[in-house]
């Protein structure tokens, strides 16, 4: 790992990592969200704006310490039914609760966009998802191009500038898969939440049914209809190594191969596509391609060497993978 993003930081915690990269001794490149959440007042958040602003836009496009992104949560997760859902769970008359008031995300979305930053909503039920979507898709009617962008390092105008996020997206209408691409809206997605081995799938698949499971992480689906798509761990949630991760993503899968032929198979994704998710991908959705994400000529020479060719070796030797060196701005670390 060369790089990693903390979701939910307060203002205290981002000031421990400044003082870690003031000392010299950050050897990883982090970035910290800090919090977007529902009980204030809408006035109340705009002034909890102007205090993350003093604090996190300094940092904003730094190399080894960055901010300038929110994180918020639109509902809760399938197992527990709480996750939003546009029916009702199965045997039951709920359909979940979401996190925030009908308008009040809407509102709270559009004027963080409006003063320039990036925000990632999690949403894992199909309804989650479309409110979050909602959400974004109206704060760029409302705001059209940015007015609040002190230091420059974001695009001006556009939807695709922005890069908004939706975390987790465990089940979609289909409705929704193309409109990742139309704007702009990051699907941040992590391969091992979609691990189909049975005490975690039964019960994920029971609350919902055999149609809604059958939209299951459906990052394929997203990224044929052309939207960006990142890949992380959620770390401490499940483990981070990422070739677990690329297990999933590639052949959905458990570790040792289950199902024959894999869960869903028509939402894999190919080697080179699953590591593109992970490196070039993530780096997008972080403001980074120009510093990193891709080996080339002037960008940071962040990267790992393995212990094989993946893309010559192909799906079944994701498994076992070694890493023999990491690297971080050129430094072996």
């Amino acid at each position: 790992l060369t790089a990693a993003q903390d979701a939910w930081l307060d203002p205290d915690e981002l000031a421990f990592w400044e003082r870690v990269h003031a000392a010299g001794e950050l050897d990883l490149r982090f970035r910290g969200a800090l919090i977007m959440e529902p009980g204030q007042t809408l006035a109340e958040w705009r002034d909890r704006l102007d205090g993350y602003e003093a604090q996190a836009f300094p940092l904003r496009g730094g190399a080894w310490l960055d901010s300038g992104i929110l994180k918020g949560f639109v509902d809760g997760v399938i197992e527990a039914r709480t996750a939003s859902m546009l029916a009702p769970y199965e045997g039951d008359t709920s359909a979940g609760m979401p996190a925030w008031e009908p308008g009040d995300l809407d509102a709270f979305v559009a004027e963080a966009d409006r003063r320039g930053w990036q925000i990632e909503l999690h949403a894992i039920g199909d309804r989650g998802v479309r409110l979050a979507l909602d959400a974004f898709e109206g704060a760029a009617r409302r705001n059209g191009g940015w007015t609040g962008d002190p230091h420059g390092t974001r695009a001006t105008a556009g939807t695709h500038a922005r890069r908004h996020r939706v975390e987790h997206i465990e089940t979609i209408d289909p409705a929704d898969v193309g409109r990742f691409a139309r704007l702009g809206v990051v699907a941040s997605m992590q391969p091992y939440h979609g691990d189909p081995s049975p005490n975690q799938i039964d019960v994920w698949a029971g609350n919902i049914g055999p149609e809604r499971a059958g939209r299951a992480w459906a990052w394929r689906s997203i990224r044929d209809a052309g939207g960006p798509l990142a890949f992380g761990s959620d770390w401490p949630v499940v483990p981070f190594d990422p070739f677990i991760a690329l297990n999933n993503a590639v052949n959905r899968q458990t570790r040792d191969g289950r199902p024959a032929g894999g869960w869903l198979p028509g939402e894999r994704l190919t080697v080179p596509q699953a590591l593109e998710a992970y490196t070039a991908g993530s780096a997008w959705a972080a403001f980074a391609e120009h510093r990193r994400g891709r080996i080339a000529p002037g960008l940071d020479a962040d990267l790992v060497i393995l212990d094989r060719d993946l893309l010559a070796a192909g799906p079944s030797a994701i498994i076992g993978t070694g890493v023999r060196l990491t690297v971080i701005g050129g430094r072996i670390v």
